[in-house]
């Protein structure tokens, strides 16, 4: 790949430009999979851009190099045949000239595609046979064979379709996630109680499904609604549309950092190669531009 950036920023290295497209998958994965997308790079060097925090991907490149990092820490190669787990800070990636090919997952989608716990490949970037077995091989050299966008989405729902699996606790997973869309549930024993569950026992119901801990789920949920209404507002306004979990601008402005690495001004200040592309056709496509804040589909029985 090209040369690493010093510092985290995004841009190209070397005048590379990305796209980035989405599609919806076969009604009968809509319960478990948010959408497919690609992100198409073209030119020479690597783009960088800021991955928000997010539910957990398989991501497949089939032609490229891509690494990550995560605010100030090493920079790792993304495997070709791969996935990222649940998420809680931003993720920083560049990608050379080539197709990534990716899934979003909803919550309800991880018990119906996978039988490890989540809390396993939560901030980690990994194979995605780890995930799925070896079908995640097949699907990569199905993939690599596709001729067109229509041939990949294709292949992309009849291998999901072919490994879904019903699962009882999916329905309940939908169910905590549709819970945790609510501006209103603001603390652990207010989710827990919606859900019908014991703290202790939403502990570890979240850990294994989500990924996270509930306080951390929620802390990241709050964030995330911030973050979306003030890349919505007029600029100079952001400041009017803190969440009212917020106690003050400082303490929002502490939160941001935390989650994205730099200050508010910053972040909405800086180039995004492709994240704002994929924000406003995502926006288009499903209502939510951000994947964590996309609520949860019907699960099929």
């Amino acid at each position: 790949m090209a040369t690493k950036l010093d510092h985290d920023h995004a841009g190209s290295d070397g005048g590379a430009t990305a796209s980035v497209t989405y599609h919806l998958p076969a009604p009968a994965l809509r319960g478990a999979v948010t959408t497919y997308y690609q992100v198409k790079v073209t030119g020479a060097g690597t783009v960088w851009d800021q991955i928000f925090p997010e539910w957990p991907n398989f991501r497949l490149i089939l032609d490229g190099d891509w690494e990550a990092h995560f605010p100030g820490e090493p920079h790792q190669p993304v495997p070709a045949i791969g996935m990222s787990g649940a998420l809680e800070k931003a993720l920083w990636a560049g990608g050379s000239a080539g197709v990534m090919v990716g899934v979003g997952l909803m919550p309800a989608g991880w018990p119906q595609l996978s039988a490890c716990p989540a809390d396993r490949f939560t901030n980690r970037l990994a194979p995605l046979s780890e995930v799925i077995g070896p079908v995640a091989d097949e699907l990569y050299r199905r993939l690599r064979q596709a001729d067109g966008d229509a041939a990949i989405y294709a292949v992309l729902d009849d291998v999901l379709l072919s490994i879904l699996t019903e699962r009882p606790e999916a329905a309940t997973v939908a169910a905590a996630h549709g819970a945790l869309q609510d501006p209103q549930v603001q603390t652990v024993a207010d989710w827990a109680e919606i859900v019908g569950l014991s703290s202790r026992q939403l502990e570890r119901f979240s850990n294994r499904y989500f990924g996270m801990s509930p306080k951390r789920l929620l802390r990241r949920q709050r964030l995330l609604r911030t973050l979306a209404a003030m890349r919505e507002a007029p600029e100079g306004t952001w400041t009017q549309f803190l969440d009212a979990q917020f106690t003050d601008q400082a303490h929002f402005i502490h939160e941001f950092n935390y989650y994205m690495g730099l200050s508010p001004g910053a972040y909405l200040a800086r180039e995004q190669p492709f994240m704002a592309e994929a924000w406003t056709r995502r926006k288009a496509l499903m209502g939510s531009p951000v994947q964590v804040l996309q609520p949860p589909g019907r699960v099929e029985s």
